[in-house]
């Protein structure tokens, strides 16, 4: 008798990359003023460390689509795994900047495959109607490694020296990352290879296993095959894809809506959080990293309505909802910052903003983006869809500060006017999301079949 795979176990094990990049994410926030004293690092190298990871990224998107079509959505998540424990080995064990930033980069270009193949392995084992929930597992964990991120750093501030944390604490903040990818690293070795991919390699009887193992109807798995062999013959992986019909629409929506992921803040929010906190509170102590915590708690509290509503609701209705909820946070904060308010309602913002961003642009945006791409071409969409969000990463991680901090514009905004570009951002976003189809119950080869009525790129 075939072993059952549990859907949600899978996704699990996937998401633990998130996990792992938002705690480091946030690590970096609790472990900053350390790496500064130790490497005597200014203001630039901060920001180059934290670019570091961001270009790693953003290099590992452009390779992860070519080795997800080559090896397989498992093995490159496999070798992302052990690039990420290579890179953090190098991390903990720097005794220069050079070296540290070396650590950084692969870090980064692991997360870049991984978070790219990911997302796009999860559309491809989970059932139509519960794909949502899955792919929403993801952000639970993210946001569970915020948190502890945030909890580490307030920890180690609060028991130990800041020479001891300096030399050595630091190093135990980025060594749990790599105990952490040892666990991520040996589970995927558990999880099923996709069937998608197998059937897009002639691996017909391999690909019926694992849907053998997901499916208990044995009607249904005779039906998802059929579908899947279908789309295969009419697109067939030999043949070189025309970029024309329907293929442009999506490639359209893969370049141009992870954009607005980067222009609703999140990375203003998330990486200068503690920042935000001590001048709302007036504090620079403790207490910053204390607030920043419950900065994970909205994300998680929005994770679980992602993952319980995310195919109940439709992935329109809770992108257009989150776009609104984001809009008028950062319109609020702007409002704060603009006339010098220091509110304890502008740190409440903060925490319905984070809510919001993650049922919308941090969870179903990445999910959806993944289930319109058709199979032929979802490495090389899901490729142009993470460069896009890591190139826009980067130029959000620069400019906001020096616009935050521009003698003209200070003196005009009191640092709002990134905040007020972030507020427009989120309405051009929700009247975007209006035009776009619902994925929400459809088969991948269904939603295939409505771009293919857009405009046949066989023909």
């Amino acid at each position: 008798m075939k072993k059952k795979i549990n859907i949600y176990v899978v996704g699990l094990i996937v998401a633990l990359a998130g996990f792992i990049f938002s705690y480091d994410s946030s690590n970096m926030a609790g472990a900053r003023k350390y790496l500064e004293s130790y490497f005597n690092m200014d203001y630039k190298d901060i920001g180059y460390v934290i670019i570091a990871v961001v270009l790693g990224s953003m290099l590992g998107s452009l390779f992860a689509g070519y080795l997800g079509d080559k090896y397989g959505r498992k093995k490159s998540l496999i070798y992302g795994a052990i690039l990420m424990m290579l890179g953090g080995i190098i991390t903990v064990i720097s005794f220069n900047l050079f070296l540290f930033y070396i650590g950084r980069i692969i870090m980064g270009f692991s997360l870049g495959v991984i978070f790219l193949v990911g997302p796009m392995y999860m559309v491809e084992v989970s059932p139509a109607e519960i794909r949502g929930r899955t792919g929403a597992l993801r952000q639970i964990l993210l946001s569970g490694g915020l948190i502890l991120g945030y909890t580490m750093g307030y920890i180690f501030e609060k028991n130990f020296t800041f020479q001891w944390n300096s030399t050595v604490g630091w190093r135990y903040l980025y060594l749990f990352e790599i105990l952490l990818t040892v666990v991520m690293g040996l589970a995927f070795f558990k999880i099923p290879e996709s069937p998608r991919w197998l059937m897009l390699k002639g691996r017909e009887e391999k690909a019926r296993e694992v849907l053998c193992g997901i499916f208990a109807d044995e009607n249904r798995i005779n039906k998802v095959m059929s579908e899947m062999k279908g789309n295969i013959e009419i697109s067939s992986p030999q043949k070189k894809v025309k970029i024309k019909g329907g293929l442009i629409y999506v490639l359209l929506i893969c370049g141009i809506f992870p954009i607005f992921r980067q222009f609703s803040g999140v990375n203003a929010v998330t990486y200068y959080a503690q920042k935000i906190f001590a001048t709302i509170s007036n504090d620079t102590g403790n207490m910053a990293y204390f607030q920043s915590i419950f900065i994970g708690f909205g994300e998680l509290a929005g994770a679980f309505f992602a993952v319980l509503f995310a195919d109940k609701f439709g992935r329109k209705k809770l992108l257009m909802a989150g776009a609104l909820g984001m809009g008028f946070s950062l319109g609020g904060i702007s409002l704060f910052l603009y006339s010098q308010d220091k509110n304890i309602l502008e740190g409440c913002l903060i925490y319905i903003y984070n809510f919001f961003f993650t049922i919308s642009t941090g969870t179903l945006l990445t999910i959806y983006i993944s289930e319109i791409t058709p199979t032929i071409i979802r490495s090389k969409g899901m490729a142009l869809s993470s460069v896009v969000n890591w190139f826009f990463d980067i130029l959000v991680i620069i400019y906001f500060p020096i616009l935050s901090t521009n003698g003209y514009l200070d003196k005009k905004f009191h640092e709002a006017f990134p905040f007020f570009i972030f507020t427009i951002a989120m309405g051009i976003f929700f009247i975007g999301v209006h035009f776009l189809p619902e994925a929400k119950g459809k088969t991948l080869e269904e939603i295939e079949i409505y771009w293919r009525k857009k405009g046949d790129w066989d023909k």
